[in-house]
C-alpha cells in the first residue's frame, strides 16, 4: 500500500472547469469506478460555495463535506477512513490547523493517510501537510507548525513578490529544509513521504 499526497499551488476546481490536476488525482485511486472523495474546506470557515463548486465538480463521483461540526461525530474517524481521497480547500491555514488539533481532527487525517487514504489540497490545503508553514496572519506572515507528514515547507503563489521575498528570507534564517516554492500552476506529487513528480497543470 503506497501513501500519496498531493500539493497544488493553485488551481484545480476552484479555479478552472475540468482541471487536468484534478483529473490527475483522481486517477491516483487506479478505481474504473466512482471514487470516494470528501472536501475539508475549514481553511475558508466552510464556504457554502466553495463547497457546492466542490460537489458540481466531481458530481460522477462520491462527494461528501467534512464541515467543522462533523469534527465532533465520534462515527469521524470511520467516515473519513471510507473515502479513497480528502482535498482540502484553501484560506487561512493557521485556523484550519487551530481548528483541527483543538478537535482532534488532525490526527483523524494522520490516521487515515496511514491506512492509505489519498490526501490532496490546494494553497492551505497543500501546506498544512508539511513540518513547518509560513502565512499571513492578521496581515503579516508568521511561523507555525503543520501537521509534519512532509519534511519541511511549502509555499504556494511563489509568484507574488512580497510572498517570494517573505519566504525566502525566512527559510534562510531558520535554516528549513527542503523547501518547496510553487507558481500557481505547478504541483507536487509525494508517494510514501518522497517527492516523485512536478506538474504543471495549466
Amino acid at each position: 500500500m503506497n501513501r500519496h499526497i498531493l500539493a497544488i499551488s493553485g488551481g484545480g476546481f476552484s479555479e478552472e472547469q475540468h482541471a487536468a490536476i484534478d483529473q490527475y488525482l483522481i486517477r491516483l485511486t487506479q478505481k474504473d469506478s466512482s471514487v470516494k472523495i470528501a472536501f475539508i474546506a475549514t481553511a475558508s470557515n466552510d464556504n457554502e460555495h466553495y463547497i457546492e463548486k466542490f460537489h458540481t465538480t466531481f458530481q460522477q463521483h462520491n462527494t461528501i463535506h467534512i464541515t467543522q461540526k462533523d469534527f465532533h461525530n465520534p462515527n469521524i474517524q470511520n467516515i473519513i477512513n471510507e473515502q479513497d481521497i480528502l482535498y482540502v480547500g484553501g484560506g487561512n491555514t493557521k485556523y484550519m490547523l487551530d481548528c483541527w488539533k483543538a478537535t482532534g481532527f488532525n490526527k483523524v487525517l494522520k490516521n487515515a493517510y496511514a491506512q492509505g487514504v489519498i490526501l490532496a489540497g490546494v494553497s492551505a490545503g497543500a501546506m498544512c501537510w508539511f513540518e513547518h508553514c509560513y502565512s499571513e496572519v492578521d496581515g503579516r506572515y508568521i511561523q507555525f507548525e503543520g501537521l509534519g507528514l512532509l519534511k519541511g515547507a511549502f509555499c504556494p503563489h511563489y509568484q507574488e513578490l512580497v510572498r517570494r521575498e517573505s519566504f525566502d528570507k525566512w527559510a534562510q534564517t531558520n535554516g528549513i529544509t527542503p523547501l518547496y516554492p510553487l507558481m500557481d500552476p505547478e504541483n507536487i506529487h509525494f508517494t510514501n513521504e518522497k517527492c516523485v513528480m512536478k506538474l504543471i497543470s495549466y
